[in-house]
């Protein structure tokens, strides 16, 4: 009885530590999200203060006096902090029992994208090995390409475009959380390895094509996760909850690599923390595209009740926390503009089937994302049901472990 007494009280401190640990970090978790948006809207502000909305600018080019476009061009529309939007996600990721054991794991997804003019195929294989029990390290690669038609006046004609490539690189560090793992801590950091600058047209008309056409966003990002699941009979519940934050930096070289290409007008700009920098607090390209933070929550279940197989439904909900911006379409013209198709928010309702092998498991998936309608000006809107049967997303996945 004494013993059993003691094991009992150890229990109950164990819990409390543990609760006590999970409320610190969540507290620290939304902490960060204060601290860092604060910080980017501080950035916002300051970085409008440059130029005045208001103010012109000349430079000399070819022995001509041009006019330059002022260096804040958010500031025309909604104001520091305003709402906005960001890409619409697709809320697929694997749900099941997956496979173990090896020194290397490795999880390839396929993704098929189909929206109204626009389609999209892309692989990310992600190699992951586990320094302990508790941590995970990962590495992603997407591979990616993309058709579909652009226009980019109301006068112009429909031109078809197909560009692919290597994507953004995405690196990741995460750390299971009590006694079973029930809760999950991860880190990533997105790397600008894709090719953000693509154009088409004739050599005397080039243009860059639009953000969904590119292969990476030409920008940084870092996402904190926290993840919680729990069991229960025949299945298992999953909650995600996530924090991303764009940012730039050039730590090598003080510049824009892309002033000599593109922009010769603000070449001698040295003052101008847009063009000279070392590091930007706010996700900014050197292209002018602006990708606001975004916050987003998901949540799955999955039914284990037949043997060999698990089915699995989600709903992903994301939000941006600021007006994103475009580039402009014309090279040697630093006039990045509203993104005509930003949302104010987007979602997705997932279904997926684990095909449970004890070696190579597979996943299929489908996804039906919905989202509000675009507006440039970040008016809170319902869902765009016009676009609702016009989009869909089909994965397919597999998993192996070796050495």
């Amino acid at each position: 009885m004494k013993t059993d007494s003691i094991l009992s009280a150890l229990i109950k401190n164990l819990r409390l530590k543990h609760q006590i640990s999970i409320v610190a970090i969540v507290t620290a978790l939304l902490a960060f999200v204060a601290i860092t948006f604060h910080q980017n809207e501080s950035a916002l502000c300051s970085c409008r203060s440059v130029v005045s909305c208001d103010s012109k600018l000349f430079a000399c080019v070819n022995d001509a006096v041009i006019e330059v476009p002022p260096l804040t061009p958010w500031n025309i529309i909604g104001g520091c902090g305003a709402s906005g939007s960001g890409s619409v996600g697709d809320g697929i990721q694997w749900i099941g029992n997956g496979v173990h054991g090896g020194l290397i794991d490795l999880e390839v997804i396929s993704r098929y994208t189909i929206r109204q003019n626009f389609r999209s195929y892309s692989v990310a294989p992600r190699f992951s090995f586990k320094p302990t029990w508790t941590t995970e390290a990962g590495l992603s690669v997407p591979i990616m390409s993309k058709s579909g038609s652009v226009q980019y006046l109301a006068n112009q004609e429909d031109l078809d475009r197909t560009t692919g490539g290597m994507g953004d690189l995405t690196l990741d560090f995460s750390r299971s959380i009590g006694f079973s793992g029930t809760y999950r801590l991860q880190f990533s950091l997105t790397l600008p390895t894709g090719q953000y600058d693509i154009k088409r047209g004739a050599e005397s008309n080039l243009q860059f094509l639009p953000v969904d056409f590119q292969m990476g966003a030409g920008m940084y990002s870092a996402t904190v996760q926290l993840s919680r699941s729990f069991d229960i009979e025949d299945g298992f519940f999953k909650m995600d909850a996530s924090y991303s934050h764009p940012f730039n930096m050039h730590p090598i070289e003080k510049k824009n690599p892309l002033l000599d290409e593109y922009f010769m007008a603000y070449k001698d700009r040295r003052d101008s923390e847009r063009f000279y920098y070392r590091f930007k607090p706010y996700g900014e390209s050197d292209l002018g595209a602006y990708t606001p933070p975004s916050v987003s929550l998901a949540g799955y279940y999955a039914y284990r009740g037949q043997a060999g197989y698990v089915h699995s439904f989600g709903l992903f909900m994301s939000a941006p926390l600021a007006v994103a911006w475009i580039p402009n379409p014309a090279i040697n013209e630093y006039a990045p503009i509203p993104d005509p198709g930003h949302k104010t928010w987007s979602g997705a309702l997932t279904y997926g089937l684990e095909f449970s092998r004890t070696e190579y498991p597979l996943f299929l998936v489908v996804s039906k994302p919905i989202h509000d309608k675009s507006d440039p000006l970040g008016n809170i809107d319902g869902p765009d049901w016009r676009a609702f049967l016009n989009e869909w997303v089909f994965a397919f996945g597999i998993k192996s472990t070796f050495l």
